[in-house]
């Protein structure tokens, strides 16, 4: 038998056909192939990211329970009251003195200094507040899916913020002390001070995802209303979120809640709930009246869910 080369030339072979059937793809093979691997990607990026999605919800739901936990054990070694939840300038004003006295002692923002001038990423406010010491886990308390960080803050080098989660500002003393039986806000809703006295704790969220334009100090307020004309009666805000829930999990938030449980909640609304990021302090969110089913949906599971009214 000749070789390769004398069978070619036997065959009428030339160079150039000699290379292409022993090296090369005609130009329709490279497309099918690449057409192909186009309808592979197109086929596994949803899938790939709905796992994304999944497993950011799951660790998201494992912090939540161990913060909860932490609460938890704080109340039962502290004569069943809950640890402090103090909100606006009182929060701030525990960092700046250093006593700490609150779940956290922090404000978040979109500086790279809060408004006492504290770094945005001091951690003290979390790491010496009370129930630190039961959870010892500063990831605990921040979102897998917060990966949230300004141009300004970017500029100078922060690449994560500490917090994503805010406490229900139903529960604990807001500010201190004052210990009144209902809420400083809202009087018609009840405040918790102590763990046994909690109602359906299954049935009472503690700490919600907050979302990243609306995150501030540690407490998250919102109307404990059941009725669109009881919210925008008593609300701040009129209709419409005072503090934004967060949407980051493919439009779900994280809820903890007063037993331990965790779960994530999928809002409906795109127009006043489910939000863009747009690296704006603070903004008030679009009103419940622009989509008045969805929105006002959003809202009032959450606020069946803050607290109970004052008994007569």
């Amino acid at each position: 038998m000749g070789d390769l080369h004398s069978l070619c030339y036997a065959q009428g072979c030339t160079d150039s056909t000699r290379f292409n059937a022993a090296n090369g793809f005609t130009l329709i093979e490279l497309l099918v192939v690449i057409a192909i691997i186009a309808i592979l990607a197109a086929i596994m990026l949803p899938v790939l990211h709905q796992a994304q999605v999944r497993a950011q919800a799951t660790e998201c739901m494992n912090n939540s329970r161990q913060l909860m936990l932490g609460w938890i054990q704080y109340y039962q070694d502290n004569n069943d009251m809950l640890v402090n939840n103090f909100g606006g300038l009182s929060a701030s004003a525990e960092e700046q003195n250093k006593t700490y006295r609150s779940w956290v002692n922090d404000w978040m923002c979109w500086m790279p200094t809060d408004p006492i001038n504290q770094a945005v990423t001091n951690t003290a406010g979390i790491t010496q507040a009370p129930i630190y010491q039961y959870i010892h886990s500063l990831a605990v308390y921040r979102c897998p899916a917060d990966n949230y960080v300004s141009p300004p803050q970017r500029a100078a080098g922060i690449g994560w913020r500490p917090r994503s989660y805010s406490m229900n500002m139903y529960f604990g003393e807001n500010f201190p002390g004052v210990d009144t039986p209902y809420n400083n806000n809202y009087h018609q809703y009840v405040q918790f001070y102590k763990g046994t006295r909690i109602p359906n704790p299954s049935g009472l969220y503690v700490t919600m995802d907050e979302h990243p334009d609306s995150i501030n100090d540690g407490l998250l307020q919102e109307p404990a209303a059941s009725s669109a004309s009881e919210w925008t009666s008593v609300s701040q805000n009129g209709a419409n979120w005072n503090d934004l829930p967060a949407s980051y999990h493919d439009g779900g938030c994280g809820f903890a809640f007063a037993d331990g449980h965790a779960e994530i909640h999928v809002f409906k609304s795109t127009t006043c709930t489910i939000i863009p990021v747009m690296f704006t302090t603070h903004p008030t969110p679009p009103s419940f009246t622009q989509d008045p089913t969805l929105g006002w949906q959003d809202a009032l599971w959450v606020g069946t869910r803050s607290s109970i009214p004052v008994p007569n």
